[in-house]
């Protein structure tokens, strides 16, 4: 058995079971032109953890012929408030460099607040939604036009 069902202690069961390499959470979709990453359960907590981020979407972007919308998946994600500044500046340019628009969708109202603020001072459109299907009515209308 698992001793820690034993202890006082949290057990950790939230990282175990959202836990997935961070490779794991890209998919770029190359026939509709769509990048999918799922933040669900990650944790920014370093400065490593932003190069880690971006040396990834530049791999996985790499033999795009063109620049993908990407859809984000931003629910239970964390990110420690010192990391905030940092972590839009390099969202800010992935969108410049990678991104033809971006749909990003969390239940968190306050990261919808703090990141949606964050983007828009920087001049990022902040569209977050409350659910994946408010993300995939965007992706329908962005289609439809």
């Amino acid at each position: 058995m698992d001793e820690r069902i034993f202890r006082d202690a949290l057990m950790g069961l939230r990282n175990v079971l959202l836990r997935l390499n961070l490779s794991e959470r890209f998919s770029y979709d190359a026939e509709k032109n769509l990048f999918f990453i799922n933040f669900e359960g990650h944790e920014v907590a370093h400065p490593g953890d932003l190069d880690a981020i971006r040396k990834e979407v530049e791999q996985q972007l790499a033999d795009a012929k063109t620049r993908p919308h990407a859809i984000i998946n931003y629910d239970n994600f964390s990110i420690l408030p010192d990391m905030l500044d940092e972590y839009s500046e390099m969202v800010t340019k992935l969108v410049e460099n990678y991104y033809d628009g971006v749909t990003r969708y969390t239940t968190s109202s306050f990261l919808h607040m703090k990141l949606g603020d964050a983007l828009k001072r920087r001049g990022v459109a902040p569209y977050i939604y409350e659910s994946p299907e408010e993300a995939r009515e965007h992706e329908t209308r962005r289609d439809a036009d």
